[in-house]
This record gives C-alpha cells, structure tokens and sequence, in this order.
C-alpha cells in the first residue's frame, strides 16, 4: 500500500512538472515580455523540485517557490503556469502549520508577484487572480484541517466517553462483587461454625449465600452482556430509593444496620454515589468484624449528609485501601467529599455534598 501512495504521489509530481514545463514552452510573451529562455525553463525546473517536498518540508517548498517567481518575473518573462505551482505549498501551509503562518506567506508570494510586474510593467488580470487563489487555497487547507481537528475531538471524546463508562462498570462490579463476597464470607463461617449444634442456623446462614451468590451473578451477567453487545438492556443503576434494601441485605447477612433517611429529591448521580459509598462502608464494616452498623442520610439547607459509622472491634493503624480510595473518587466525582476514619473507637465515614 504504502509503495502505490508513494507511486501515485511521483506520478502526480511527474505530471505537474510536465503541465508547468509544456505550458511555459508554448507561452507568447506579450509586449515588454521577454521569451521563456534557458535561464527561464532552469527556474521552472526548479519551482518543480521544489513542488517534490512540499508535505514534507512546506515551508522550505513555500521559500523556494517564492524565489523562483521572484527570478521569473523579475526577468521580466510571461505570466504562465509557473505562477500556480506556488498554490501547492500554500495549501500544504495551511494543512500543516499554524494559520497565521500560512496566510504570511500567502500573502509574501502575492506581493512578490505583484510587485515583480509592476515593476517589470506586466502587471495584469492574471496578478489578482492569483491573490484570490493564494488566499483560498490557504482558506481551504485551514477549513479541511478544522474539519480534521474535530473529527479527531470528536473520536477522541467518544474514546474518553467509553474509558469512563467502562471504568464506572468495574467501580460498580468491585463495590457489588466486594459486599456480595463479604457477605458471603461471614454467614459460610457461622454455617460452618454452628452446623454441629444449630443446624437451623447453618441452613438458614446457607440460604443468604445461596441468595446473595445468584443475585451478584445476575448482575455479573448483566455487566458481561453490556460489555459485549451496547445495545443490550441495562437495569437502571441503584440510588437512593435502593438504600432500604440494600440495609435489609446486610441485616439478613448478620449485620445489624438501622437507617436513618430523610433526603427526599436527592437526584440519579448523587444517589447512586450515596448507595455505593453505603455499600462499600458496609462491606468493608462486614468484612473486619462488625456486628452492628448505623446509616445517616439527611438534606437540609446546607445540602446533603451521610454518615455510615460501625464498631471497631480490632485495634490497628487506618490503611486506607482500594475500597476507601473508590468512595472518595465517587463522592469527588459528583461534587462531594469524603472523610474515613477511627473516631472515639469506631469507624467513621462521612461524606458531604453542597
């Protein structure tokens, strides 16, 4: 491919020179003229060289090109095609530099056109029609390459849109995947522990990891599918309205937790930040020990409140881990902040949103 773009291009620049050069060879200088000579045709050739790097080297081919009409109509020979080989670099100018540059040199070669006839006495229609085409040619290489420019932000923002669902999918997985587990974990080791003496117990402890494995499967299917197909149906993403069951959950688990929620209102992206952040605080409260738990999420004229705060029944040094760095990030995320943290021997976590 890339030996037939490179062919197309030698050929092009083949068939250019040839026009230039023909077309120069079959001019009739006009009266004051001087006839196309051998210097004449030597500065045709070389506005054609100059034409051979002009995507490469665009400014150096725009130079060159302005020196050859400067020595061609300095010499005082006819207006011919050689004028429209300095189109080429300034479309490539305005592809491939800044604007400004570009319609610099524009107008430069015009002036040097211009100025060369005046003072040769040549000057004619064919001057100012070269203006014209000097100013859009740069005109139409900026258009094309503005036309590029937002293409590529468009794709790039599609590619940003879809990084951030993606990324939003695996906080949502961790944070589902992370209490299911939790959950899990706890009531497998009391099933365990009191299968001997309270088979009761152990059956009904084994009945919450039956239910709580299926229903983080649905939801692991559900992800997978999404991921595969876009236009697959996707449950809407839990909010605030969700936090009952999510408490009824956790209790089920063997976690005492009480809810106190008076935060009516409270829209889609802050409740499901809210939700996520009581998730992951419940898990991580499961997953260390504790046996109870208390949940606060009130609005009032100063915004909106929440406080998940469970015993600490091990003392230790706060490492701060993924699950709390994730909670920060969601509460940021929609405006909020997010503290954690031991607070007179328990765990606090707080997150606030104006």
């Amino acid at each position: 491919m890339k030996w037939l773009i490179r062919g197309g291009a030698v050929a092009a620049w083949l068939a250019v020179g040839a026009l230039l050069v023909v077309g120069t060879a079959n001019l009739e200088p006009g009266q004051g003229e001087r006839p196309v000579d051998a210097f004449g045709f030597a500065v045709v050739a070389l506005a054609c060289l100059a034409l051979a790097a002009v995507w490469r080297l665009p400014v150096a081919a725009a130079g060159t090109e302005a020196f050859a009409l400067l020595l061609y109509l300095g010499f005082g020979y006819p207006d011919g095609p050689v004028l429209f080989a300095g189109l080429v670099p300034l479309f490539a100018l305005g592809t491939l530099r800044p604007r400004r540059l570009a319609y610099a040199v524009a107008g430069g070669m015009a002036v040097i056109v211009v100025g060369a006839n005046l003072a040769t006495g040549g000057a004619g229609v064919l001057d100012l029609v070269f203006v014209g085409w000097a100013g859009f040619a740069v005109f139409a290489a900026d258009a094309l390459r503005a036309r590029r420019e937002r293409a590529a932000a468009s794709e790039q923002a599609e590619r940003d849109r879809v990084l951030g669902e993606r990324l939003r999918i695996a906080q949502d997985l961790h944070d589902s995947v992370g209490h299911a587990m939790a959950v899990i974990n706890v009531q497998s080791g009391l099933a365990e522990h009191v299968i001997d003496d309270h088979p009761e117990v152990a059956k009904e402890a084994l009945g919450v990891v039956r239910s709580v494995s299926g229903t983080i499967l649905d939801e692991l299917n559900a992800m997978v599918r999404l991921l595969r197909d876009d236009s697959a149906p996707l449950a809407p993403a839990p909010g605030m309205a969700d936090l009952p069951a999510l408490v009824a959950s956790a209790n089920q688990a063997g976690l005492a937790v009480t809810l106190d929620l008076d935060a009516p209102g409270i829209g889609r992206p802050v409740g499901g930040a809210v939700y996520r952040i009581v998730q992951e605080s419940l898990t991580n409260a499961a997953k260390h020990g504790a046996l109870a738990a208390e949940v606060t999420v009130r609005a009032d004229e100063s915004g909106l409140r929440l406080d998940v705060i469970n015993e600490v029944r091990a003392p230790g040094p706060d490492i701060p881990g993924a699950g709390i760095s994730g909670m920060g990030e969601r509460a940021r995320a929609t405006g909020g902040t997010l503290t954690a943290g031991r607070e007179d021997g328990r765990f606090r976590v707080s997150a606030r949103w104006p």
